[in-house]
């Protein structure tokens, strides 16, 4: 009985992949208009479900509600930095449920066959440039999700009726892409675009992982402060400069930090991380090829550690061996081989603030110098130097307006657009679709010089609404005058202040 429900249940996923590949079977005719369709790798944030079809994530509002409830008695030890060993293992537990449902095996495979549900298209507009979004699981092994691709890849050139595809990669989405062009070449392909790429890793990932993490009360207060001020509300950004300004955010974190500090000497943190997001061989392709070493050496220090993982540890040195390590090689070749090709990124932003490169140039989420494939970047709240002259000279100007950036050693340095305060990383507005199609669709190359209205430089306007070229004119300060709730809200953190650190003290002097 339970081997009949299995062929039934495996039917009935099967069915509309089988029924969208027949439909694609159908339509072999050749296609005889100019424009190769455009399928766009997704970025990371695909939903996984389980056997069953219900959705799961690692931390939906129940979830959160539950962890703060739990979270509670541990406020004393967790401020003090003094968490007693039952505390810790609470603390642990708590850390841990975050993962429960999304969990891999030792071997970075599903667990209770999770999977995200891939939608076929029946009808492609790819005449008109109509862009095919292509998801995957996120947290499998890149050569997997690359095989999918390359299903998805075949079954959209029978559709459409062309031999060649445009292939562009967004965040994470780089880095499957960049593995199907490692493992299936460029025969099928007619160009790539590597947008707000993850491709030459992730600075706030590579340091976890590696245990080069660096925290403290001053990067912490600037990254709040640039939280406030992006949000478009005076409330939320007087609010972020008390809380910094005023010294509880330095009193507040001054615990926390010895305490994670402590906990990371003690093992704890590295236990967790391979417990947890350690076993997804997806956010292995994160770290930045020159940390991958130190990154396996301290997720599993032991031998038998490394025995256990082994299976998984061969998987992610793959990626790194032959992905991450030939990625310019790769991003060569394709513009041999096609002619098409582009780099699309954001700076204006400062990192999450847990790396040991401080106040680094970045769309916020992925650095603008990797992103970029090796753009000089100036620090942010700095600039390249009233004197500084551009690095590579080939006749044309690649420093910014607002002289913070110089493109001239890019990889691609005709080829690279940066766009200033894109601060939502994922970018599906109107000047991605446009971009992204002046480059595989107009005749000829495109390059920063081809369209005044696509220059190297753009800016997004304050309203996000819309992007215009980077000029002395167009640039601004976005940062925002403190308004009479920051003088408040001042006066009521450094009292919180002297509260919190009365109160330490006395929960430290029980804790002794």
């Amino acid at each position: 009985m339970k081997k009949i429900l299995c062929i039934v249940l495996c039917a009935v996923l099967l069915c509309p992949m089988l029924s969208a590949f027949s439909c694609a079977a159908d339509k072999t005719e050749k296609c005889d208009c100019p424009n190769a369709p455009i399928i766009r790798v997704n970025g990371l944030g695909a939903s996984i479900y389980d056997a069953n079809g219900k959705r799961v994530q690692a931390a939906d509002f129940e979830t959160i509600l539950t962890t703060i409830v739990k979270a509670i008695p541990l406020v004393p030890g967790l401020l003090t930095g003094r968490l007693t060993a039952r505390e810790t293992e609470k603390l642990v537990e708590i850390a841990d449920g975050f993962f429960d449902e999304l969990g891999l095996d030792e071997n970075g495979d599903p667990i209770g066959g999770q999977a995200v549900h891939m939608v076929y298209p029946t009808e492609v507009d790819h005449e008109n440039g109509q862009i095919i979004c292509f998801d995957y699981d996120w947290r499998l092994d890149p050569f997997d999700s690359a095989e999918k691709l390359r299903d998805f890849v075949v079954y959209i050139e029978k559709l459409t009726g062309h031999d060649k595809v445009f292939l562009i990669g967004e965040s994470m989405g780089t880095i499957i892409m960049d593995t199907y062009l490692s493992v299936y070449g460029f025969d099928d392909i007619a160009g790539v675009i590597w947008y707000n790429g993850g491709y030459k890793g992730i600075l706030t990932c590579s340091d976890s992982f590696s245990n080069q993490n660096t925290i403290s009360a001053e990067t912490m207060g600037a990254y709040l402060k640039q939280v406030g001020a992006t949000s478009g509300s005076t409330f939320l950004y007087d609010l972020m400069c008390a809380l910094s300004d005023s010294g509880f955010l330095a009193e507040a974190m001054s615990g926390i930090l010895k305490g994670a500090y402590s906990l990371n000497d003690e093992g704890y943190l590295q236990d967790f991380l391979v417990r947890n997001i350690g076993r997804f061989p997806g956010f292995w392709s994160f770290i930045e090829y020159e940390d991958f070493d130190a990154a396996i050496e301290y997720a599993f220090p032991t031998p038998e550690l490394k025995a256990t993982y082994a299976k998984l540890i061969a998987r992610v040195t793959r990626y790194h061996t032959e992905v991450s390590a030939n990625v310019d090689k790769l991003m060569k070749t394709a513009e041999k081989k096609t002619g098409k090709v582009g780099v699309v990124c954001g700076y204006g932003s400062l990192l999450p603030p847990v790396t040991h490169e401080e106040y680094l140039q970045s769309d916020s989420v992925i650095g603008t110098r990797e992103e970029s494939n090796g753009a000089t970047c100036a620090h942010v709240g700095e600039t390249l130097g009233a004197g500084y002259r551009q690095k590579v000279s080939d006749g044309h100007n690649h420093i910014s307006p607002d002289n913070l950036i110089d493109a001239s050693t890019c990889i691609f340095p005709d080829k690279t657009w940066f766009v200033k305060y894109h601060m939502h990383h994922f970018s599906n507005d109107g000047y991605s679709a446009d971009i992204i199609r002046r480059i595989f669709l107009s005749k000829g190359t495109f390059t920063v010089f081809s369209d005044k209205d696509y220059p190297q430089y753009m800016i997004l306007n304050k309203e996000k609404t819309e992007l215009s070229p980077l000029t002395a004119a167009t640039d601004e300060d976005r940062t925002p005058e403190n308004g009479f709730g920051y003088q408040v809200f001042t006066i009521i953190f450094k009292v919180n202040a002297f509260f919190l650190q009365l109160f330490k003290h006395i929960a430290g002097s029980f804790r002794e």
